[in-house]
């Protein structure tokens, strides 16, 4: 008997009576918890902020006189904070957001992305095959 598929995925994949993660299975019926959560941005901010100071404090430092005199040690502090700080604002913008799932049983998975519409979209999944366990597809909506 072929099961309907309420979504499918490259590691996702929700039937009718199963949530399939992977390699690990979980009876649909057994799902307990649900979340799609974001990655705290906080740290990147912080050292972001610092790396960029610290560039701009190293740049000022070699300015005197209205010429700057810099050395190769000074270029170099400040590239690295460039890229210190360019990497965490990176970071900042494009958090990781996280999909956790568990059972009943106390077996869970979370899967990340940095798309949050990807996660959602498997979030979305799930909960219809919830609604299409406990609630007849054939039966009309009553008000």
């Amino acid at each position: 008997m072929k099961q309907k598929l309420f979504y499918k995925s490259a590691s996702l994949s929700v039937s009718e009576t199963t949530v399939k993660i992977g390699e690990m299975v979980l009876p649909l019926r057994q799902i307990a918890f649900m979340n799609v959560t974001q990655q705290p941005t906080t740290i990147y901010w912080i050292i972001f902020i610092a790396s960029a100071l610290g560039a701009i404090g190293a740049a000022l430092s070699a300015y005197d006189n209205g010429q700057f005199h810099t050395t190769d040690n000074i270029l170099l502090g400040i590239l690295v904070a460039a890229v210190i700080a360019g990497t965490a604002l990176y970071f900042a913008l494009k958090p990781k957001f996280y999909f956790t799932i568990k059972s009943s049983s106390g077996h869970g998975y979370t899967l990340w992305s940095r798309e949050y519409g990807e996660l959602a979209a498997m979030k979305n999944g799930v909960e219809s095959g919830l609604i299409g366990i406990y609630v007849a597809q054939d039966t009309p909506l009553t008000h």
